[in-house]
């Protein structure tokens, strides 16, 4: 595998216009715009997970503007320029309760983001990963942690700041950096299952950053953790976007300095170790490989070519 899932490298993030006050009417009026809808950060599919349409529905402002909603209070972001092209993000949750009636209105169906990206183009898939990020932060931060007064929304969607004026700070959007790590020992792979994966998915180990820890050091306390290997220092490899809701996977290698493997029961049901040339025999066997969008499989597929 040579790319990542929810990674767009041709996407101008166009920063500069978000200090703009104006800055979703002045894009609104280019020839050109997109609009990628959403519901509670998921976006609109050309129609229902058993029909095969998989495609996301973009708009373009004429289309959106026809519709009988209230565009103003509408809960919007900027996604920034494909192609030279802006394309901008609009969630309806706050403004429909019902999701079944906003997909219909829309005349698509939202779908699930984890069952549903794989079948999208890479550009679209960091699109919708994208917005929905933002969307979930800003759903999670309507009001200020500090002193509890409701925020409001700048820079096109990239700050909240609190409305009270003697506090008045300003949040920005929350990414939870986490570690995933391939533990491997000569020929042999570590692939643990873990009880919140798909039925009879194996994958590798990963876990969230502490505070006061660097991502080596994250990477050989999760692994002692979760399996009680001891591994040599961790060599980064690649990262990911993953919006579920807001984190960044940072993918490491790591040699096993011991192979006990020792479970946390509480994070791990069970634990082995596969030879390199049996991994791709382990579907035959009931065992499922990570999904091919995630990061796990990235790491999976490059070390059994010898590439990492």
């Amino acid at each position: 595998m040579s790319r990542l899932f929810y990674v767009s490298d041709g996407q101008d993030r166009d920063a500069a216009i978000r200090v703009s006050g104006q800055w979703r009417q002045t894009l609104l009026r280019e020839r050109d715009v997109r609009i990628l809808v959403c519901y509670g950060g998921d976006p609109l599919f050309a129609g229902p997970e058993d029909s095969g349409a998989h495609d996301i529905l973009i708009l373009d402002a004429a289309r959106l503007l026809r519709l009988d909603i209230d565009h103003e209070s509408a809960s919007w972001v900027y996604l920034g320029r494909n192609d030279g092209r802006p394309v901008l993000a609009l969630d309806l949750s706050s403004l429909l309760p019902d999701r079944d009636q906003a997909a219909a209105m829309m005349q698509g169906t939202f779908g699930d983001m984890r069952t549903r990206m794989a079948a999208l183009p890479d550009r679209d898939a960091a699109l919708a990963a994208q917005a929905r990020a933002l969307f979930i932060w800003h759903r999670k931060h309507r009001f200020c942690g500090a002193c509890g007064h409701p925020t409001v929304m700048l820079e096109a969607g990239y700050r909240l700041k609190c409305s009270n004026p003697e506090c008045g700070i300003d949040h920005f959007p929350r990414i939870d950096p986490a570690v995933i790590m391939l533990v491997h020992h000569q020929d042999h792979v570590l692939l643990a299952r873990s009880p919140q994966f798909l039925p009879d998915t194996v994958s590798v180990l990963a876990g969230f950053v502490e505070p006061g820890e660097t991502l080596e050091q994250a990477v050989q306390r999760e692994v002692f953790e979760e399996v009680g290997i001891r591994t040599a220092t961790p060599r980064y490899i690649a990262s990911q976007p993953w919006p579920f809701p807001g984190s960044l996977m940072l993918g490491f290698v790591a040699e096993a300095e011991t192979i006990d493997i020792v479970i946390d029961e509480k994070e791990i049901e069970f634990a082995m170790w596969v030879h390199r040339d049996e991994v791709d025999g382990l579907p035959a066997r009931g065992i499922n490989l990570p999904r091919p969008i995630s990061i796990a499989r990235y790491l999976l597929e490059n070390w059994k070519a010898g590439k990492i």
